[in-house]
């Protein structure tokens, strides 16, 4: 398994449901969460995004330089 359920779960834990339904949260949130999970959490959003599951953008995302992008929950 590559984490991308337990990934979906802690967005919608920890994020916000925006005026079109979908819950998203910032990279720094998802990060300081994520980050006492697993330290691959850029890898499995990246494999995430790959899937469908979620979205952002940018090609990758840097800690501290991407903390205010937006990850939006798509299933």
């Amino acid at each position: 398994m590559w984490g991308g359920r337990e990934l979906c779960l802690v967005i919608r834990s920890t994020g916000r449901r925006g005026d079109d339904g979908r819950v998203s949260v910032t990279f720094g949130q998802l990060f300081e969460t994520y980050e006492t999970i697993s330290n691959k959490v850029v890898g499995i959003l990246l494999r995430a995004r790959k899937h469908g599951l979620v979205g952002f953008e940018g090609e990758m995302l840097w800690q501290g330089k991407d903390d205010d992008v937006v990850i939006t929950l798509l299933e």
